[in-house]
């Protein structure tokens, strides 16, 4: 019989497993938790015959009954480690001079004067910046959510989409893995850098999709903000803010546009302009469309299938069409795959 793995070892290989294609990974997760609670163990329906599931398969049977065996016993910690950076942040309400640890349910504070490390359970770290307040809600197996009530923290995760979450006042991150900083001011709106990967934001059934070099805000009340290129000019960024919030004038509009249109940028910030003008296209009145789509084909031009009536008019599938090759997205391809693996890996663990 191969022997156990040590931890470590089902995390690397966990990691190694193929995460770029992962279609509605919240709904999958919430109904294995579901069937979990109900003390059901999740099947598999039919077989499953694919090259990618079958590399899957092949890494299963190599650490044959020890991976069996290490599953059952793996388990993230209940509580996450703490390190100060500097001064002496507070651990739910006592001082900290040293390491140790936040339990659920439990605040990490920081002052003016201290900074924190903290481990994300087992699938990354975050460094948390002064003046903050944050509390681990949850640190389950498919799961592990943040509430940030004010403060910042520079995040960095290495695991599945959607296994990351962090709640603050006005919006919750879902982590699609990457590495991002996200910030929360006193009266609760948040900012999002993403400096790799992906994050989604959502608030009242509004969500935004921030990919990599951009950011977003986003007001107490209000919805995602358009993702714009981190060099924005700050007169700029008022003018967009001023569309999302549905009060900007002509000047506003034209402020927006020349900001985004410069020929001899680099492909990658032309890449980064067009993503936040594919947001303006679909915010702004009807008769304004003409202009933003003519600025949006001049940074990055249209897809096959995609028409100049059909983006003017809204049309859904034209308008996911242009965002997909824009930026394609984990969720685009392979519909059902990680979700049945995740299932087989949870009756794995669990039989």
């Amino acid at each position: 019989m191969t022997p156990p793995l040590e931890p470590r070892d089902v995390e690397r290989l966990v990691r190694d497993l193929p995460t770029a294609h992962v279609p509605n990974p919240e709904a999958m997760w919430e109904a294995v938790q579901a069937e979990l609670r109900a003390g059901k163990t999740p099947r598999l329906h039919r077989p499953v015959r694919s090259p990618w599931l079958a590399a899957a398969a092949v890494l299963l049977a190599i650490v044959g009954g020890g991976m069996v065996g290490t599953l059952r016993m793996y388990a993230p910690p209940s509580a996450w480690a703490v390190v100060p950076l500097s001064g002496a942040p507070f651990v739910a309400g006592a001082r900290l001079t040293d390491s140790g640890s936040l339990a659920v349910g439990e605040w990490l504070e920081t002052d003016a004067r201290s900074r924190a490390v903290l481990a994300l359970g087992r699938i990354g770290s975050a460094q948390i910046g002064p003046e903050s307040r944050i509390r681990l809600e949850r640190a389950g197996l498919t799961e592990h959510r943040l509430t940030l009530e004010r403060g910042s923290f520079h995040a960095i995760v290495s695991a599945p989409p959607r296994i990351f979450i962090v709640e603050t006042p006005s919006v919750r991150a879902t982590d699609l893995g990457c590495a991002y900083t996200l910030e929360v001011d006193s009266a609760g709106s948040s900012r999002l850098s993403v400096i790799a990967g992906s994050v989604e934001l959502r608030r009242n059934g509004v969500v935004t999709v921030v990919p990599m070099g951009l950011v977003a805000e986003v007001e107490v009340g209000g919805r995602p903000g358009t993702p714009y290129p981190r060099s924005l000019a700050p007169a700029a960024r008022a003018a967009l803010h001023r569309i999302d919030a549905g009060t900007a004038d002509d000047a506003d509009l034209e402020l927006v546009l020349d900001a985004m249109y410069r020929p001899e940028d680099h492909a990658t910030f032309r890449r980064r302009s067009a993503v936040t003008l594919w947001h303006v296209v679909q915010r702004v009145a009807p008769e304004d469309r003409a202009r933003v789509y003519g600025r949006l084909t001049a940074l990055y031009r249209e897809p096959a299938g995609v028409t100049t009536e059909g983006i003017l008019t809204l049309d859904r599938q034209m308008i996911e069409r242009w965002r997909k090759d824009l930026h394609p997205s984990w969720a685009d391809e392979a519909p059902g795959r990680l979700e049945r693996l995740g299932r087989r890996l949870v009756e794995w663990a669990i039989r």
